[in-house]
């Protein structure tokens, strides 16, 4: 191999594997740290310049120079690297076995090369399955080329080094008599050439004399042994090339399909960005046969321009499992959805590499990978400064959002003229895309953001500009008025939240609770602050001083009081929020909350680990001690004798001297009541919880009028326990204003676990009044939601009432079938049977 050669293969390789498009004098001192990082081995920043034209080249460079370069783009000492397919060969191989080992040889460098640049350990990428049937359908058809095309980011690379792998390098592979030759398409360029033959340098590649034809050397094999020649073509998107030579480079390729178009025995496979391809499309466009000679794949999208589908669940979890040796269903869902996109799973190895807990359950995950996808392919560019500038007048093109994600390209002739490299870029990146529109049946060029997430964040970036960085009350207001039916809104409080909690000016985040939110925003966003708050703990360590400084426990204890336990944001925002709190009386609230939890699912081991951790603190200030209810609940449970106690005796008694005037109905006091509710469910009657839930609306007329969560919650208390002793004219007038509340959303703070009591009430209310039908239905839909909230105690409740109803309808078959899964579910949880047990005359139900 020539010096030149060698020289422009390395600086080519250097460029991709640092993600330098175009490389500045700056750039040699990064190249240099990086070889240094990688090899232990130095190479100066001199002779970076010497090598990329900045300094003069004053002798040649030196073996250990080149082969150190060699072993950091390559891995592989220089004596390994194949021979150039730019060198003269005259001489013939003289049979298809040195041909192919010529191939295999060129192939394998190629295939290490990929392996050594790949952004996560090369085992821990997977093949793909549509990609396999793709490949063998287009080996099989009359087609003479096709093309892996997509957006950056979706692994196309890597998807034909598995190809290659699977298809013809295995042991027994399945096209054994056929050749790979899987080259880069930068090699093209390396030496200094004039004019590009694409048939002739395959030639010189293969050893093959330029005399001899190419295509005819190849048919004459396959008729004998039916042996193919398969190119497999990548790397177009790293050619550091000016416009000319693209077309050069692709012209050349055209005039080769046009040369194999009537033999099967030479087929061609591309790797190509979107944009690439729509550049080499329109050189083809009008070539009728052309186009028949094209295998688009299964999977062809042509608003998207892409045959590459996004990875399934199913490949998320494979490649999920060979990160992190995880339980894949611990993976938060949404998370999976983000990890289709394969570019995103090389930033998530990355994160779990900096941080192997880096596991949450909001979008806090999806953030840091936009974020990063952000600052590799904008911040850390060439032209970034221009391409935020130009990503900027988009936004206001859109009128900040309102107007979609796109905007018709003939706006933006000032800044395509002024930042036309930068332009470029973002279309060859994915960042932007062209696309073509009809209006009154004329076509008209629009550009718009291919990921729509990318677009959500420059909107915020606007935003925070347009408000000159005060992220105050006027901020959340303005995002909620001005995006209020916009899915956009929810995104961009998200980003808001994020920005909040790394500037460290958390008393902002108290704004966002006094916008409008449903009870699933309210509830996630709560979730959404915590796990940030939790991720900047661990690089911050000012964080829980800031905590202390903004009283933001305060603030979102204060929004805990709607008690959603059926919500699953709820109960995690909860041990989140405990991980970070600073202080024991914020701790004990919070555990408070989890305690309650613990003992409506009756779970013993759960109760029992609750009061190894409420032991510790000290209950001052509180009515009733925390720790003694659920002591008292787990006694019960583990059927423990217990001593005399002051707070069994008023429940049994239907005596609450615990429950004082004067006292504040914060979150606090709201645990308390909810405490001796729980408390009085095991040792009480219902007779007691109305009994308490009137007291509790006396000592608190006010806030009772005014229909908060918490109080709506309590109503739907009152009318369940009310529905089960006292069906009446009252129950009946309650259970209306209830349904009432609960139809005007809107208005009041509805939380799920207030529905879910409402039709617990509705079930017995029907029961009743005879409704069977209905009742059984609401019975079934009550069952299934306690069941995937464990929520056991709300579950035995409505076993017992179905059991009933079926009792009243003389259903034995029923019957027995609802009791059978009810003492299994109760032994599966380690339930005893004492606790809610059936009344006697349905555990002593015969057919009647």
């Amino acid at each position: 191999m020539d010096e030149i050669s060698i020289l422009n293969e390395l600086k080519g390789l250097i460029l991709i594997k640092t993600g330098i498009r175009t490389i500045t004098p700056a750039d040699c001192k990064r190249i240099s740290i990086e070889i240094s990082k990688t090899l232990n081995k130095n190479v100066s920043e001199t002779t970076i310049k010497r090598l990329f034209g900045f300094a003069v080249v004053k002798h040649n460079f030196s073996k250990f120079t080149l082969t150190t370069l060699s072993e950091y783009v390559s891995g592989e000492s220089l004596e390994n690297w194949p021979a150039s397919i730019n060198i003269n060969a005259d001489n013939t191989p003289l049979n298809w076995s040195a041909i192919k080992n010529k191939a295999a040889k060129v192939t394998d460098f190629t295939l290490k090369g990929i392996k050594n640049r790949s952004g996560m350990p090369y085992q821990m990428t997977i093949s793909r399955k549509f990609a396999e049937h793709d490949f063998d359908d287009f080996f099989k058809s009359s087609s003479s080329f096709t093309a892996f095309i997509s957006q950056p980011g979706y692994g196309k690379t890597i998807l034909l080094s598995h190809l290659a792998e699977k298809f013809f390098n295995e042991e027994c592979p399945q096209y054994k008599e056929s050749i790979l030759l899987f080259i880069q398409a930068y090699s093209f360029f390396n030496a200094e050439q004039l004019t590009l033959n694409f048939e002739d340098q395959l030639k010189t590649l293969l050893s093959i004399s330029k005399k001899e034809s190419l295509i005819n050397y190849i048919d004459h094999n396959y008729r004998h042994s039916g042996g193919k020649l398969i190119i497999f073509l990548d790397g177009f998107s790293e050619l550091i090339l000016k416009k000319d030579l693209k077309i050069q480079l692709f012209n050349s390729i055209i005039n080769f399909i046009c040369a194999i178009e009537h033999t099967e025995s030479i087929k061609l496979v591309m790797g190509m960005r979107s944009t690439t391809w729509i550049r080499f499309y329109e050189m083809i466009r009008h070539s009728a046969y052309l186009k028949t000679k094209w295998f688009p794949g299964n999977y062809f999208n042509i608003a998207e321009v892409s045959n590459v589908p996004q990875l399934t669940e199913k490949e998320v979890d494979l490649i999920i499992s060979g990160i992190d040796n995880l339980d894949v269903n611990a993976i938060n869902p949404n998370l999976k959805a983000q990890l289709k996109f394969p570019f995103h799973i090389q930033l998530y190895y990355q994160l779990r590499e900096e941080d192997p807990e880096f596991n949450f359950s909001t979008n806090i995950t999806f953030h840091e990978l936009i974020s990063r996808f952000i600052q590799e392919n904008i911040y850390r560019s060439n032209y970034y400064t221009e391409k935020i500038l130009f990503l900027k007048k988009i936004i206001q093109l859109t009128s900040y959002g309102k107007k979609g994600d796109s905007v018709p390209k003939d706006n933006l002739i000032a800044e395509l003229s002024a930042f036309k490299n930068a332009y470029m870029e973002l279309l060859a990146d994915g960042i932007l895309m062209e696309e073509k529109r009809y209006e009154d049946y004329h076509p008209r060029e629009f550009v718009r953001f291919v990921h729509p997430h990318i677009f959500e964040y420059f909107l915020f970036i606007e935003l925070l500009e347009k408000f000159h960085l005060q992220v105050d009350r006027d901020f959340f207001q303005y995002i909620q008025n001005e995006y209020e039916s916009d899915n956009v809104r929810f995104q961009l409080f998200q980003w808001t939240i994020r920005f909040i909690v790394r500037i460290g000016d958390l008393k902002s985040l108290a704004n966002l609770f006094d916008l409008p939110l449903n009870h699933f925003e309210h509830n996630y966003l709560i979730l959404f602050i915590a796990e940030n708050l939790k991720y900047r703990s661990r690089y911050s360590s000012d964080t829980a001083l800031l905590l202390k400084e903004h009283k933001l426990h305060d603030i979102i204890i204060q929004e805990l009081g709607n008690f959603d336990f059926v919500d699953s944001c709820y109960k995690e925002a909860l041990s989140v929020l405990l991980e970070v709190s600073d202080s024991n009386s914020h701790a004990l609230t919070y555990q408070s909350i989890l305690a309650i939890l613990d003992m409506l699912s009756l779970d013993e081991e759960k109760i029992n680990a609750r009061l190894d951790e409420l032991a510790s603190y000290e209950a001052l200030n509180w009515a009733i001690d925390p720790y003694e209810v659920t002591l008292l609940v787990y006694s019960k449970l583990s059927n423990k004798d217990i001593e005399k106690n002051q707070l069994i005796a008023d429940i049994e008694n239907l005596k609450y001297p615990f429950l004082k005037a004067g006292m504040p109905l914060n979150t606090q006091q709201g645990i308390t009541y909810l405490l001796v509710i729980v408390l009085n469910l095991f040792y009480g009657s219902d007779e007691g919880t109305i009994k308490i839930i009137e007291t509790i609306a006396k000592l608190h007329p006010d806030l009772f009028s005014k229909r908060s969560a918490f109080t709506i919650l309590m109503m739907n208390l009152l009318a369940l326990s009310s529905s089960r002793i006292n069906p009446g004219k009252k129950t009946d007038q309650l259970e209306r204003i209830l349904i009432g509340l609960h139809g005007n959303k809107s208005r009041f703070k509805i939380t799920q676990y207030a529905e879910s009591i409402l039709k617990m009430t509705q079930a017995y209310q029907l029961r009743n009044k005879g409704e069977y039908l209905q009742a059984c239905q609401y019975c079934d839909e009550c069952i299934q939601l306690f069941k995937r909230n464990n929520l056991n105690l709300n579950r035995i409740l409505m076993y017992n009432l179905i059991i009933g109803i079926y009792s009243d309808l003389n259903m034995t078959a029923k019957v027995n079938e609802y009791k059978y899964e009810r003492l299994c579910f109760m032994e599966e949880k380690n339930i005893p049977g004492s606790i809610f047990s059936l009344p006697k005359e349905l555990t002593d139900f015969k057919h009647r």
